[in-house]
């Protein structure tokens, strides 16, 4: 038997890191055999989060160019990016996004592939969802430091093939509605 879904309930001292690892998980299978398929970040409000801890340059060989540092969300999607898949994130009106938005616009210009990212900023938005080719994370959680380090917060990461196309027509359904 396949196991498809999994819930994590964290809080600020239960279960963190589990969330941590399953999000550099995501990346890095994704960053190691990229897909065609859009990947969104889907979150009412976005930071560019730490994913990896590369100071022990554990992650080297994935990209060498990273150095000995913490690699944050928008180093991780860009090279997304710069291997051939497209991104898109979709967020609120909130000016708290207005960083990440802008940093991570300029870095995909700076590499080259702008024409690979698509940013949708939606009024109401309140769903929250990280869809790579091989899996889906959901749940309460904003990709926010508050996010994954402090806020009590429930998480579904699936890969069943079903659920992963119904998400995939909801999220790109955000790139073709009004906002």
């Amino acid at each position: 038997m396949r196991l498809e879904t999994r819930r994590i309930f964290k809080s600020a001292i239960t279960s963190q890191n589990l969330i941590r690892e399953l999000l550099q998980m995501m990346f890095l299978g994704e960053l190691i055999a990229p897909g065609l398929d859009r990947v969104w970040l889907v979150s009412p409000w976005i930071s560019n989060v730490i994913l990896f801890d590369n100071r022990s340059g554990g992650f080297g060989a994935i990209n060498p160019e990273w150095g000995s540092r913490e690699i944050r969300l928008i180093e991780a999607a860009v090279s997304l990016m710069v291997r051939g898949t497209p991104l898109g994130i979709a967020t609120s009106l909130d000016v708290h996004n207005d960083t990440f938005l802008t940093s991570i616009r300029d870095m995909a210009e700076e590499e080259g592939v702008l024409d690979r990212l698509l940013i949708v900023k939606r009024r109401h938005l309140h769903t929250k969802g990280l869809l790579l080719q091989r899996g889906l994370l959901t749940g309460s959680m904003n990709l926010t430091h508050n996010g994954l380090e402090l806020n009590d917060e429930m998480v579904v990461f699936d890969t069943s093939p079903k659920t992963l196309a119904e998400a995939r027509l909801t999220f790109e359904s955000y790139a073709e509605a009004e906002p």
